[in-house]
């Protein structure tokens, strides 16, 4: 939630800063801006249902997941594009998320020997899109888009076991161990989205607000498991400032 809120006020700071509705430039641009993406996180993992927020446990026979507390990334996605005319653009864009950091633990103690173990996780999802942008009306600056999504997901998952007993002096040993495994799966998938631009007066800046859906299914072996079919796609807020370099004044 958090990450939602700085979101939209920075959302609400360059909306509130945009100078008109005027019809904005043409021709080659850069930029970027921050991107709260809300994943769906779901699917199946062979057998079993999988939901991100679940656990990792298959004691019970329901769904798995990596304990996350919430499906939110934030992230920054540089853009580069060509708008052809005033009605149709492409442009490209590479998001780049902050690493999710999860975290399970189970522990059992007799009053003698303490037994802890455990997971650490951590999953870095990044993206990079190409997008076909449709511009209805000039003069009130939305637009509609869609196109391609291809999405990477690196996850690093630490295990480690931990035990705390007495030797015979009566003295408190602590010993452990941990193992570190890492694995990736990718995912090709579609966008749909709409937006607003807001040009500047020298006709060189566009700041720009706008939203999306994604859908992007894996279908890769995880952490030596079968057939993880997982949406890691999903709805999207973003708020950023397009460059013209070359536009006429």
């Amino acid at each position: 939630m958090k990450a939602l809120a700085f979101l939209m006020v920075l959302m609400a700071m360059v909306v509130s800063a945009a100078p008109s509705w005027a019809e904005g430039p043409e021709g080659f641009f850069v930029g970027g801006g921050a991107n709260l993406l809300y994943v769906a996180a779901s699917g199946t993992w062979s057998e079993y249902d999988f939901s991100v927020r679940e656990p990792l446990s298959t004691e019970d026979g329901g769904p798995v997941g990596l304990s996350w507390t919430d499906k939110m990334l934030l992230g920054v996605k540089p853009v580069a594009g060509y708008k052809f005319n005033e009605f149709f653009a492409l442009q490209v864009g590479c998001g780049l998320n902050i690493p999710k950091t999860s975290q399970q633990q189970t522990s059992e103690s007799n009053g003698v020997i303490y037994y802890e173990q455990g997971l650490n996780i951590e999953w870095q999802q990044s993206n990079f899109e190409v997008l076909g942008i449709i511009y209805p009306n000039t003069e009130l600056g939305y637009y509609f888009f869609g196109g391609f999504d291809m999405t990477w997901v690196d996850t690093q998952v630490t295990l480690y076991e931990n035990a705390e007993y007495p030797d015979a002096n009566g003295n408190t040993l602590i010993g452990g161990v941990y193992q570190i495994e890492n694995d990736k799966v990718a995912s090709a998938g579609f966008i749909l989205g709409a937006g607003l631009e807001f040009a500047s007066e020298n006709r060189n800046t566009v700041v720009y607000v706008s939203g999306q859906y994604s859908r992007s299914m894996t279908d890769d072996t995880f952490f030596g498991t079968e057939d993880f079919k997982v949406d890691v796609g999903g709805l999207a807020l973003m708020v950023g400032l397009k460059w013209y370099p070359f536009s006429q004044q």
